[in-house]
């Protein structure tokens, strides 16, 4: 009996699928890894919040600018429209269940760490120091990847933030919404 040759479409695919399979196991034992050795547990929510963590809440006003783009209103009313979109998602992410918790927090692990941030996402400096620019080059390599995971990572972090700001009245105007009249 001879061996079949491996060039095919789709043994092609089986590679790519280990690969991807193999990279993603990696990435994030990685995290497992340092977070056990560094004596890292799950560290509390930060304050006012259920379930966004300080580091998470980094990442977030790094990517939600640039995410919502000029959406968000300028001046002061910037930082409130910030801050309500960030209890918004925090209120979105605690309504899920354990699991979509436990996958949320290790994206966002895998985002907030610095050499995972670095191998992973592409930014040397940490997220407040990031431009607009490489968090938009960020953001589109993730999106355009061949590796399935940061696609998926990209939609969920894009998803998340975008439901976020138009669950909010102060985005329904934008988007002619008019919400129903309540008979009392």
């Amino acid at each position: 009996m001879s061996a079949l040759p491996l060039d095919g479409p789709e043994d092609a695919s089986r590679r790519q699928f280990l690969r991807v399979g193999l990279m993603g196991a990696l990435a994030l034992s990685a995290v497992s890894t340092v977070a056990v050795l560094t004596g890292c547990s799950t560290p509390p929510a930060a304050k006012s919040f259920r379930f966004l963590r300080d580091n998470d809440l980094k990442v977030l006003r790094a990517l939600i600018p640039v995410v919502l783009g000029n959406v968000l209103p300028a001046g002061a009313a910037a930082d409130q429209a910030m801050e309500e979109t960030l209890h918004s998602l925090d209120n979105l992410i605690f309504g899920t269940s354990r699991a979509g918790h436990k996958q949320i927090s290790q994206l966002f692990d895998l985002l907030a760490m610095p050499a995972t941030r670095y191998t992973v996402v592409g930014l040397s400096d940490d997220w407040d120091k990031a431009s607009a620019t490489d968090i938009n080059n960020f953001l589109v390599s993730w999106s355009h990847s061949r590796v399935q995971m940061l696609r998926a990572g990209y939609l969920g972090l894009s998803q998340l933030i975008t439901m976020s700001w138009y669950l909010q009245p102060r985005s329904w105007a934008a988007i002619g919404y008019v919400p129903p009249r309540v008979v009392a």
